[in-house]
């Protein structure tokens, strides 16, 4: 399968380059080339999209040759968000937003009949929705039958005592047998993803005390 890679941000800068003001290093296209990579997937390097509508259609027009346009940021509902914009007008916007968390800014569809999966900008959000949206995806266009995650029950080593209205995947790790979640979960610490060895999953509208039992899905499972 012939992916092409695309991040979107006036902001972004790739690594190893002095940042600027206002500048961020664009992690999410090394760690989407090197998921990609141990799929067995060929990975096309579009490089970083400027936050201009014209050139983001000039861009996807490009990449009429691939089986899959995925994208980094330029999903959400900023001013500068014009992916979903593209689509709607040169394609089809099938989906726009997921109840998880992180990863709320999920969009999926067409341009010019090539499939395309935007990600959020976020790299945990980046994280969670590859492993669990389009890596699957990809594993159907391969020709692979099961592709949900192996997920099995452990105790919950913390308390959460505010349910939510959005399924949420906190990065965390087990220790003496508990699910113990990494102490910031903010969608923009990548830091948690290489601490954790899984994501636990907690159920909207749920609320835990040490002990209860939630479903542990090992990284290696979706990232592997």
């Amino acid at each position: 399968v012939r992916v092409a890679v695309l991040s979107t941000g006036d902001e972004l800068i790739e690594p190893g380059l002095p940042l600027g003001p206002g500048q961020i290093y664009n992690s999410n296209r090394v760690l989407l080339c090197s998921w990609l990579q141990r799929l067995g997937c060929e990975v096309v390097d579009a490089g970083i999209l400027p936050d201009d509508l014209a050139a983001t259609r000039r861009r996807l027009a490009e990449l009429g040759d691939v089986d899959l346009i995925l994208s980094t940021g330029g999903v959400s509902v900023g001013e500068a968000d014009f992916l979903g914009v593209a689509l709607r007008e040169e394609g089809e916007l099938a989906l726009w937003k997921l109840a998880i968390k992180p990863g709320k800014p999920l969009t999926c569809g067409h341009f010019r009949g090539v499939p395309v999966i935007g990600l959020p900008g976020n790299p945990a959000s980046t994280l969670v929705t590859f492993a669990l949206l389009a890596r699957p995806y990809l594993l159907r266009r391969m020709g692979v039958q099961a592709v949900e995650p192996l997920k099995f029950p452990v105790p919950a080593g913390f308390a959460w005592p505010k349910p939510g209205n959005r399924r949420e995947y906190l990065r965390a790790r087990l220790e003496q047998g508990r699910a113990i979640i990494y102490r910031n979960q903010s969608s923009g610490v990548l830091r948690s993803a290489a601490w954790a060895e899984g994501l636990v999953e907690v159920m909207e509208g749920s609320t835990l005390v040490e002990g209860d039992w939630v479903n542990f899905i090992p990284l290696s499972e979706v990232l592997g």
